[in-house]
């Protein structure tokens, strides 16, 4: 069985294979149609309940954001690592399943 790579060596090289097929001189709002489109074949995996559909649908999630973020600059692993510490310590409690931090809370 193949070793899983990090986040950061397949955001590499799914930039490399981004770049050899000229992705990422596109036009973003183009990716960000396929971001939605993914997004909603998530959901059709998740509410049939389709295990390997949703764990395909997820993958396909990922790399069109990945994509995404690199025709519009951005580093994925940056957004990433920024998205976590943001986080990382955030407070609040989880009413009907929704995360909610204490700031949202006190409104």
């Amino acid at each position: 069985m193949a070793k899983n790579k990090t986040f950061e060596e397949i955001a590499d090289k799914l930039t490399q294979w981004a770049k050899e097929r000229e992705l990422l001189d596109k036009d973003p709002h183009i990716q960000f149609t396929k971001i939605v489109e993914e997004l909603g074949e998530t959901s059709a995996a998740y509410n049939k309940e389709k295990h390997n559909d949703l764990i395909d649908s997820v993958g396909d999630l990922l790399v069109t954001i990945i994509i995404f973020s690199k025709q519009v600059g951005l580093d994925p692993v940056i957004c990433l690592n920024d998205a976590w510490r943001e986080i990382a310590h955030r407070h609040g409690k989880t009413i009907n399943g929704v995360f909610v931090k204490d700031s949202d809370l006190n409104k």
